[in-house]
């Protein structure tokens, strides 16, 4: 937001605002190294928000929707664009579909990588990282994944984006992980629509359901993201709304620590 072609109330209230109200393509970096998606707006978010990359070992995919999957741009870590080069290969996770464009997309000779397909309800080690992928409820079309990823350190991440509400069999599953935090996307300002994104009251409930089973601990911080601008709202109007619930608004250049219990 704003978006690319919109001349919307809130589109042009964001340009002339400004601040957090501009807002990239979502994506995370864990510890400097672990980068989950790679969005066309890396490049933007690298230079404005001060985010080194040079460290980065491996990108865990969430699905190949377009705004999450730019795998081109990966080509810049290779031997042609880096002094000195980076002889390493990048470890690359993602659903079977995503790894095979990736290995479309990228120039052996050019780029070193290391492919890994990985499939939903199977964990897998990422560079130290306990990953556990489960189905999320967005493209039916394809396989979308969200992530419970448990660091070195013992703190465990939920991963939530981009997702519908879950069924009932995957919050069960939920039940099985002690979670200290929560990256959640937040699509839509009210319920209806496209069943593959959470809405407000949704994100809500989700905090709920979460504590009342006990995989959230107490306290434990949610951070919204992935706003919709046709959710009609502002950076300080969706973190008033949010806050209600305990839950944090996303920005651009975020950091959170999320800490063992």
């Amino acid at each position: 937001m704003p978006a690319l072609f919109c001349r919307c109330v809130t589109c042009v209230r964001a340009r002339a605002l400004r601040g957090k109200n501009i807002r990239t393509r979502s994506s995370a970096l864990i510890d400097g190294v672990l980068k989950i998606d790679f969005p066309p707006d890396t490049l933007s978010q690298v230079i404005h928000h001060d985010v080194d990359l040079t460290e980065m070992k491996a990108v865990l995919f969430t699905h190949g929707h377009d705004d999450h999957f730019s795998p081109s741009e990966l080509q810049y870590r290779g031997s042609y664009f880096v002094s000195p080069p980076i002889t390493s290969a990048l470890e690359i996770f993602g659903p079977r579909d995503v790894i095979q464009s990736v290995s479309c997309s990228l120039d052996p000779e050019l780029v070193s990588t290391a492919l890994h397909c990985i499939e939903p309800d199977r964990p897998v080690s990422v560079i130290g990282y306990q990953v556990f992928p489960f189905t999320a409820n967005h493209d039916p079309s394809r396989v979308c994944l969200n992530y419970v990823i448990k660091g070195p350190d013992g703190a465990s991440l939920l991963y939530a984006s981009d997702t519908g509400w879950y069924p009932e069999r995957t919050w069960k599953l939920l039940e099985k992980f002690q979670i200290d935090g929560v990256i959640v996307e937040c699509t839509k300002r009210e319920e209806g629509g496209y069943p593959g994104h959470l809405s407000v009251p949704e994100v809500a409930r989700m905090r709920k359901r979460l504590e009342s089973t006990g995989s959230l601990r107490p306290g434990a911080p949610m951070i919204a993201t992935h706003f919709g601008h046709l959710m009609g709202l502002l950076h300080d109007e969706l973190e008033t709304l949010l806050s209600i619930d305990s839950i944090q608004a996303a920005y651009d250049g975020m950091t959170i620590d999320i800490n063992p219990a």
